[in-house]
């Protein structure tokens, strides 16, 4: 099949026949929620073929997924939309996902989900009552309104019945309606149920996924509603096993089968009596101090055990006393030095050491000056190249409209002045093109060529 060797392009997995990928999809393996996101921008023939048989069903359950990847949603919707999904599997689509329209990658089918989703959903009484459905077909119907407009979705809503929650909850979420009192009371009473179960129902449920996700993903309109909510459940904790309080005594006694004895429980051991008038002196065990109360089971990770008892004979070892270190003085050792060279009388009468004669260093170089902005073109010009005045005046056209035109003068009249150009002559030539530069050129172009005739002439 075309549909699998596209799957297995990215060798996310090795499947060996299409129900078999259905079948890992069904379950939310990652490598196949990765590799249908591929499926977005195959050919039609490919997403036709995927939604064949049971793999409709498959994908609008992904599409319908929200803690699922946008892109793999994406792929989900429009393979059943290419697939010819219809009446209540098209409805169901644009409950799960209608907020998808918006997206471009969608192409023509996000208009083709809108003009015959939201009709089929009306149609199956989807969202009628006050529910988490009723607020998907809002969330759906607020995103059609950017695909068709709100005059389009105003004429598909209309064959709607009378007291229709989505409805309303959909008019109210794009501005041009108010819920009524009692809708508005339930949606507080359901919200404020959801948050309450959320808050009390321990961190494994949520994450398996069994319970509504907080906060629901509703329209913005809706906002002020789920923090009320929020508000009104902010007491509610979830139960935690580790911090129950523990049985007592006498009721862990009561049922012997609940702690796996059978048979009447055996007698506890008597606790020694501590008394100042017991002979003899105390032993190590009893002299030491007694031992700190043992704390409450530790978790790690999932295994639940007990605190590592501390030991009964550990002493201290001793105390650290810091303060001035204070080292005894050390002679120096005596150094033996050498005997005198003979002929020496007084080790003042030995010749100088001879120190190794240091090389000249090598005279500095003078740097040359660097070149200006127009010794280059100065330079044509006194070779006389033909395009040299050209040139140069449209360089002082360009260091004068940044610096402005004196800057530009000035650094011109500078770079006249230094040794390289003295006793240099201009060609005539060059000398009648500056002429022609002052007569018909810009001013930038004429203050150059006056400030050269008047340096280049003799």
């Amino acid at each position: 099949m075309a549909v699998l060797a596209t799957l297995k392009r990215d060798r996310l997995g090795e499947w060996a026949t299409l129900p078999e990928y259905l079948a890992d999809l069904r379950r939310r393996e990652t490598n196949s929620v990765a590799a249908l996101a591929v499926l977005l921008s195959a050919p039609a023939d490919e997403q036709r073929e995927i939604a064949q048989g049971s793999g409709l069903l498959v994908l609008i359950e992904i599409a319908s997924d929200l803690r699922l990847p946008k892109g793999s949603r994406l792929a989900a919707a429009r393979c059943a939309i290419e697939g010819g999904a219809s009446e209540d599997a098209l409805g169901a689509l644009f409950i799960g996902a209608g907020d998808l329209a918006t997206d471009p990658r969608l192409g023509a089918t996000a208009k083709k989900l809108v003009e015959s989703g939201l009709p089929a959903a009306l149609a199956r009484r989807a969202g009628a009552e006050v529910s988490l459905e009723a607020g998907a077909f809002a969330r759906a119907a607020h995103a059609s309104a950017s695909v068709v407009g709100q005059a389009r979705l105003g004429e598909l809503v209309a064959s709607a019945p009378r007291g229709h929650a989505g409805v309303a909850a959909a008019l109210f979420s794009l501005g041009t309606a108010e819920l009524a009192p009692a809708e508005r009371e339930s949606w507080a009473k359901l919200l404020l149920q959801i948050c309450a179960a959320n808050r009390s129902a321990p961190a494994a449920a949520k994450r398996l996924g069994l319970l509504p996700p907080w906060p629901p993903a509703l329209p913005d309109a809706f906002a002020p509603l789920v923090q009320d909510a929020e508000r009104a459940a902010a007491n509610v904790t979830a139960a935690d096993a580790s911090t129950a309080p523990p049985r007592t005594a006498s009721r862990a006694s009561a049922s012997p089968r609940a702690s796996g004895r059978v048979g009447s429980p055996l007698p506890g051991r008597q606790a020694p009596k501590a008394s100042a008038h017991a002979a003899g002196p105390p032993s190590a065990a009893e002299a030491s101090p007694p031992a700190p109360p043992r704390s409450g089971p530790v978790e790690i990770g999932r295994k639940v055990v007990a605190p590592i008892k501390p030991s009964l004979f550990r002493r201290p070892l001793g105390t650290v006393v810091e303060g001035p270190v204070k080292l005894p003085p050390r002679p120096m050792p005596p150094v033996a030095g050498r005997a005198p060279p003979s002929g020496a009388e007084h080790p003042s009468l030995l010749p100088d050491p001879l120190l190794p004669a240091v090389p000249e260093a090598r005279r500095l170089r003078r740097a040359a000056v660097a070149a200006g902005p127009f010794a280059h073109r100065l330079k044509s010009l006194f070779d006389d190249r033909p395009e040299a005045v050209e040139r140069l005046c449209a360089a002082m056209e360009a260091r004068a409209a940044v610096h402005g035109l004196p800057a530009a003068l000035e650094e011109l009249g500078r770079e006249l002045s230094l040794p390289r150009w003295k006793g240099v002559r201009a060609p005539a030539g060059q000398l009648e093109r500056l002429a022609a530069a002052v007569r018909a050129q810009p001013e930038p172009w004429r203050a150059a060529a006056v400030l050269l005739l008047g340096r280049l002439r003799v």
